[in-house]
């Protein structure tokens, strides 16, 4: 493989528009690692847009593939709903548009990863999240494009090994590789470090049961010292279950609605990255976007056990773990002991530049951009 990424010419998929303001890490995610694709100096020809428009670059792409024009690989970043639905209109009117074009790029030649992000649709939670009629239309069609990604993928990248315990067919990929999120590096220098209150920061989803942030409300509560939490969530989110949290809500406590680079100076401001809520199911294999952002600012994560999210900050040194019930008693701690944070601040700032979206990048050049001939699921046709 060249080692001059300059040289590369990737083929990038995502079966919708892409971004730079994204709301989600299913928005921001495909923007992040486009971007880190390009600043490595490839060439990338965008397979994205809605379906209209990506039909016409496929077609082009296409006809450049038979005119002999080489490619490296395609890089796909898939969607948390399955292909067919990825309109606007959610109605599976192109079931079969990427399928083809993707296993296309396999027959001819190029070798295909993809990026799952997801596996609701395995999970127990998703029948608590979608009534029967609705499941009656999602789930063949989740099985259909898990059916076809068994035909033309040569690499699927999952975010953690956990999430390849419930995915089925595991076995019939040639190469399954992990691929978390990434980190944006920030230059910000100003994150107090307890200086006077100790100050935690949670940004994500707030709706039970997946997402209860009661355990982090209540263990706010009970510390002596002066210990305050922002939370970042979406305002729908906020208004749908505010009465859930209103017992819990002090002066301590501030929610706010923040996307973007809104975020950057609520990070630096903040001591500690709050991820302290009840576990459930979902939360065993996913991996929140927001813990690697919070690492570019070199903000240390507390967690609670259990889970892909305390096994990756644990493993790695990116914080502390703690059981739900310890977390006030630890809170208590770090707000006397400031020099704790601070330690672990210079060790992230250490650790950071490995996490970095261009560093997630190069990982896929590395595992793709092979020596070109006929890809291993070509030659079994």
């Amino acid at each position: 493989m060249p080692t001059d990424h300059s040289k590369l010419k990737v083929i990038y998929h995502h079966p919708r528009p892409i971004t730079e303001n994204g709301l989600s890490g299913s928005q921001v995610r495909p923007y992040k690692m486009l971007k880190a694709f390009q600043e490595l100096g490839a060439t990338v020809i965008e397979v994205t847009g809605d379906a209209r428009t990506r039909s016409e670059i496929m077609q082009h792409t296409r006809l450049r593939i038979r005119n002999g024009e080489r490619f490296d690989f395609v890089y796909s970043e898939n969607l948390t709903i399955p292909f067919a639905m990825s309109e606007a209109h959610r109605l599976p009117l192109h079931p079969l548009l990427d399928h083809s074009f993707l296993a296309f790029c396999n027959r001819h030649g190029v070798p295909v990863s993809m990026f799952n992000r997801d596996v609701y649709w395995r999970d127990k939670s998703y029948r608590e999240m979608l009534p029967w009629w609705g499941r009656m239309v999602t789930i063949p069609l989740y099985w259909y494009d898990w059916w076809q990604h068994t035909r033309y993928l040569d690499t699927l990248y999952l975010p953690s090994a956990a999430m390849g315990t419930v995915l089925p067919w595991m076995n019939r990929f040639p190469n399954v590789r992990y691929l978390p999120p990434g980190a944006e590096i920030s230059d910000t220098d100003n994150v107090p470090q307890c200086a006077g209150a100790l100050k935690l920061f949670y940004v994500g989803g707030i709706e039970p049961p997946t997402y209860d942030l009661r355990p982090l409300l209540a263990a706010i509560q009970k510390t002596k010292a002066h210990t305050s939490l922002t939370i970042c969530c979406r305002k729908k989110e906020w208004n749908r279950v505010s009465e859930l949290y209103r017992p819990f809500i002090t002066d301590r406590i501030d929610v706010v609605h923040c996307s973007g680079k809104e975020l950057d100076s609520l990070y630096a401001v903040s001591d500690l990255f709050a991820v302290v809520r009840s576990q459930g199911s979902y939360l065993d294999f996913s991996v929140p976007i927001k813990i690697y952002e919070s690492i570019g600012f070199g903000l240390p994560i507390l967690c609670t056990s259990g889970g892909e999210t305390a096994r990756i900050v644990e493993s790695e040194g990116l914080g502390w773990v703690r059981k739900i019930e310890d977390v006030a008693e630890f809170l208590q701690g770090l707000a006397e002991q400031p020099e704790l944070i601070k330690a672990k601040r210079a060790e992230l700032m250490e650790l950071r530049d490995k996490h970095t979206w261009k560093n997630r990048a190069i990982q896929v050049c590395h595992d793709m951009a092979r020596p070109r001939h006929i890809s291993s699921k070509a030659l079994n046709r």
